[in-house]
């Protein structure tokens, strides 16, 4: 008969690739110092969608297979299967278990039943040593959090868990805790990125972003809009800043030694959570509060958004309605320019990942015509071209030479609180040349 401790020991141990578990990795080192601990953190890319392809059958072979490259890779470390896809080395060996030599071993394809899989996994390392406060626990929250920060880059990746990453995944767990307490007390707050012309340097308007006051310090929206839009708290933080939108398009009308140019629009971006809950009647009593028309606004949503039916249809009532409608971030990824044709859009703001790619000499070719052809397809339909990212004179240039006529980056200025913002308006003569 078994002993109980022998039931308690194969509760530590992965059945199909014979390695100890997440519990096993636990149960290991519960005692152990962590000090001059090396992790290598395996995450196969695209796993559930081949375990839809080729089958349970398939998919537990390779994951035999993953496992024994791992263990013949480096001898001296000791190797977990940590979940469903992921594994975990951990060794003192940092110059023999070399990541970069493992991701080559790991390209090599995988035979099963006569038929060849290729597998591309992605790698995050972290030597614990960098960050002697943190426990076994939160280490492997950490690896997560860095492979699942990158996973949007594609696959193969190969990631260093440095300082900059660990201070996000820090912003992120305090997030985590203060997002309903900030909304319910008011700690989200705007700032006002302007809309420049390329060509005479007047100032045409402003996209709301926002920003949350954290303990630590401000977060950006890449720290909270993931968690605020799956706790549905998106919705309040938007509609927020559509009022804060207004009530300074009101303010910089009104201001006695401004005049701003007849051609000003107010902007701020939707998510798809909003569009699917948004009441059209509750932004028109914010807009009749601060004598707006629907004209005076422009309503951004994200490329990927209108592939929804329901977002889709959204969007074309806001057009209907007299708002301008920008698609963000712009580079006909998620959809195709025949796609321009049938919605109705007045603005395409050209994503700042395209003209950052311009500044690498080797693209710059590739992405020149890639660029300009964006932009005679989008005037080609009539529609407003925004080059987001401009952050130096060359790019300037550069998009001026494609007779882009209006865009936003660092070149003309951060985004900015109320108070600077009016100043940057004061002083925009005196701050640039036209060139």
């Amino acid at each position: 008969m078994l002993k109980l401790e022998h039931f308690e020991e194969i509760a530590f141990f992965d059945e199909i690739t014979g390695l100890r578990n997440l519990k096993g990795l636990k149960k290991d080192f519960e005692n152990e110092t962590l000090e001059d601990v090396h992790f290598i953190y395996v995450d196969i890319d695209e796993f559930n969608r081949m375990s839809a392809m080729f089958g349970e059958d398939a998919m537990d072979d390779i994951l035999a297979s993953l496992a024994k490259s791992l263990v013949d890779y480096c001898g001296k470390s000791d190797v977990y299967r940590v979940g469903n896809d992921q594994f975990i080395l951990m060794t003192r060996s940092h110059f023999i278990c070399e990541p970069t030599e493992l991701m080559k071993i790991l390209k090599n394809p995988i035979t099963h039943d006569h038929l060849q899989y290729n597998v591309n996994v992605s790698i995050c390392v972290l030597d614990h040593d960098d960050f002697p406060e943190i426990n076994l626990e939160q280490t492997i929250k950490v690896l997560r959090y860095s492979i699942d920060r990158y996973k949007h880059q594609g696959k193969n990746l190969l990631i260093y868990a440095d300082e900059e990453l660990f201070a996000q995944y820090q912003s992120k767990k305090e997030v985590e805790k203060i997002l309903y307490e900030a909304v319910k007390n008011d700690r989200f707050y705007p700032k006002f990125q302007p809309f420049v012309d390329t060509f005479n340097n007047e100032i045409i308007g402003f996209e709301t972003v926002s920003r949350l006051r954290g303990e630590s310090g401000t977060f950006k929206p890449d720290v909270f809009l993931e968690l605020a839009e799956f706790t549905g708290l998106i919705y309040d933080i938007e509609i927020k800043m559509f009022e804060e939108m207004c009530k300074f398009y009101r303010d910089l009308k009104d201001h006695n030694d401004l005049k701003v140019s007849s051609r000003f629009k107010a902007a701020v971006n939707f998510s798809q959570h909003t569009l699917e809950r948004i009441k059209f009647e509750d932004l028109e009593v914010l807009l009749n509060r601060y004598d707006m028309t629907t004209n005076n606004v422009i309503i951004e949503v994200k490329e990927h958004i209108i592939q929804n039916q329901e977002s889709y249809k959204t969007v074309q009532k806001f057009h209907e309605l007299g708002f301008l409608v920008a698609l963000d971030e712009y580079t006909n990824d998620s959809s195709s320019f025949l796609y321009l044709a049938d919605i109705k859009v007045d603005i395409i703001k050209i994503s700042e990942s395209l003209l950052r790619k311009l500044s690498d000499s080797l693209e710059f070719k590739r992405i020149h015509k890639v660029y300009e052809f964006m932009v005679s397809v989008a005037k080609e339909f009539n529609l407003t071209v925004v080059s987001c990212g401009i952050n130096s004179n060359d790019l300037l240039k550069i998009v001026k030479h494609m007779d882009v006529e209006i865009g936003v980056g660092k070149y003309f200025s951060e985004s900015l609180e109320k108070n600077e913002f009016v100043k940057f308006l004061m002083d925009n003569k005196k701050r640039f040349k036209i060139l």
